[in-house]
């Protein structure tokens, strides 16, 4: 303020010598400079008590309104910045889960696999032993046809050599005829 009445007291007088008339540059008008300092005067403390007051309170107004501007952004921020942060939480929680629930599932499957695995051995032993057993019934009673057939064989060997009397040709030609009996019976 001390500034702006400086700089009018120095103004007036300029502009007082410019708006002379006739006058030369030396001359100066008491009178006009007087009055044109008066208003200015009068001016500036009509200003001063009605212009700046309320200029001064619509710049405080306008501050305010910018600092709680300021300071909702501020909040935004801070909110925004919360609300990321808890997202991140979130995003980490969900890809721990997924880690997690793929790791169960990975854990299952390995299970299911073992337990598949352990059932198809179990049922192939099941599967061997009762082969295992087949063929040994199998075997059994191929023996015993065979042991069957060979009593029936030597019963009719028998027969026949107490009907004739055995010398080395006829032991020879039973012996053959046994082979050979023999033979079929296998095939």
């Amino acid at each position: 303020m001390k500034k702006l009445l400086l700089t009018g007291a120095l103004l007036v007088p300029a502009l007082a010598f410019a708006a002379e008339e006739g006058g030369g540059p030396l001359e100066i008008n008491v009178g006009l400079q007087v009055w044109v300092i008066l208003t200015f005067v009068v001016m500036m403390g009509l200003l001063a008590k009605l212009a700046f007051k309320p200029i001064g309170e619509a710049l405080e107004r306008r501050g305010s309104t910018i600092k709680a501007q300021l300071d909702e952004a501020e909040k935004s921020r801070a909110e925004s910045k919360k609300a990321l942060e808890d997202y991140q939480k979130q995003l980490a929680e969900a890809r721990a889960e997924a880690g997690k629930i793929i790791e169960e599932s990975r854990q299952l499957g390995e299970k299911v696999r073992k337990e598949v695995v352990d059932k198809a051995n179990s049922e192939a032993s099941a599967i061997v032993t009762r082969a295992q057993e087949e063929i040994s019934r199998q075997k059994e009673k191929g023996i015993q046809e065979m042991k069957d057939t060979i009593a029936a064989l030597s019963v009719q060997i028998a027969g026949k050599v107490i009907e004739k009397e055995v010398n080395e040709a006829t032991h020879k030609a039973l012996v053959e005829s046994l082979i050979k009996d023999l033979a079929k019976v296998r095939k």
